[in-house]
């Protein structure tokens, strides 16, 4: 292992590629990044992705896009559009930046290789496992989770043993502690592309703007990067609970997964994520156990780097996190205020009309082949998908 305060410039004519992981701040790099578009072209770095973050097309990218999202051929065209454009840039640096692309599994990295370059840098953004696992339950509510904190991350714990060993099956996704270890990224990245070309970002608690620095000094650029908002805020402990809840009824009434995502993942997202900005903190914290056995995880993960030919960016002892500081028992909540409980219904129902709405567009019947009673009726529900759609 190397260990710098900062990297140097990488040499003209390199590319990286920034993996992630999710929810390290990756939201705030990713939008400084495009709006310093510009000015970071013309100093010579290139950014190959459109817009923030292409999020399908690095799905597609890693071999982890679902089945039930549509449009997978015009992703894969520009997957290929945007993959020739990295591997056949002339700028003098070039990079791109999905946290999506963790999700990528072993087999899968030879062909990354073969399309992005064998050159490319692998650069991973890091962040404390106790708080990260709080993020990523959340964040699993947002796809119909319907286990408590504790219940979600007792079985992540049991999922991955401490040695690395994966206990449960899995085909697209793996488990979350699987997918977040540096001892895996170490083995099956630095396999491909080589160890000695990965770089891991600690974050500094005390300096929220240094991971900013660390990609200038990666492209050799003065400090143009500046924050931006996430615009990617957790809902509050009360929020989430009823969130949960809402997945269970849906799950336990025979809801479909993929009417549930395009609902409530895609059409109510962003509703979600502006009411949220506007309700007042209740932050959720892991309690003392799960501090501690995630400290256990991040211990042998940092036992893997220090042994590997991967360069670190700050201190790793700052993965760890003080024990003492977390509850033994955490409160759930059992209630939410019934203006909140309102607003959420209003968000929901109005993301489920209008994806009911898209769905009928594209499949409604030939009214020449109606008799008078259902020519009114489909006359009716024309008229009313109107109204929904204004």
């Amino acid at each position: 292992m190397r260990s710098v305060d900062l990297p140097d410039a990488l040499p003209d004519g390199s590319r990286f590629l920034h993996i992630g992981l999710p929810k390290t701040g990756t939201t705030a790099l990713q939008g400084a990044l495009d709006r310093a578009r510009p000015r970071l072209e013309e100093l010579g770095a290139h950014n190959v992705g459109k817009g923030r973050h292409e999020m399908r097309v690095a799905q597609l990218a890693a071999g982890g896009l679902e089945d039930y999202w549509t449009s997978h051929a015009e992703w894969e065209a520009r997957w290929q559009e945007l993959a020739t454009d990295f591997r056949t840039s002339a700028a003098r640096c070039t990079f791109w930046s999905s946290e999506s692309l963790c999700v990528a599994q072993a087999p899968r990295l030879p062909y990354l290789a073969e399309q992005l370059g064998q050159s490319t840098r692998i650069v991973v953004t890091l962040r404390p496992l106790a708080p990260l696992m709080v993020s990523q339950w959340q964040q699993w509510l947002r796809r119909r989770g319907t286990e408590s904190l504790e219940e979600w991350a007792a079985n992540q714990f049991a999922a991955v043993t401490v040695g690395g060993d994966v206990t449960v099956d899995y085909t697209r996704f793996m488990p979350v502690l699987h997918r977040f270890s540096l001892r895996r990224i170490i083995a099956e990245w630095g396999a491909v592309f080589g160890e000695e070309n990965i770089l891991l970002v600690v974050p500094d608690p005390a300096d929220r703007q240094r991971t900013l620095r660390v990609f200038e000094n990666l492209m050799g650029v003065p400090e143009v990067l500046e924050a931006v908002p996430e615009g990617n805020a957790s809902l509050p402990y009360p929020q989430a609970e009823m969130l949960r809840h809402f997945n269970r009824a849906w799950t336990a009434n025979g809801g479909d997964h993929p009417t549930w995502m395009a609902a409530m993942n895609v059409l109510a997202r962003q509703p979600l994520r502006d009411y949220t900005t506007t309700l007042p903190a209740h932050p959720i914290r892991a309690p003392r156990w799960v501090a501690e056995r995630a400290n256990e995880y991040v211990a042998a993960w940092n036992t893997a780097v220090e042994e590997s030919a991967v360069t670190v960016v700050g201190d790793l002892g700052d993965l760890l996190v003080d024990p003492a500081e977390h509850a033994d028992e955490v409160d759930v909540p059992a209630t939410v205020d019934v203006e909140s409980a309102g607003r959420l219904m209003d968000i929901a129902f109005r993301a489920a009309l209008r994806h009911t709405a898209g769905q009928a567009s594209t499949a409604s019947p030939d009214l020449a082949g109606l008799g008078g009673r259902d020519l009114l009726g489909e006359l009716g529900r024309r008229v009313r998908r109107r109204v929904v759609r204004r």
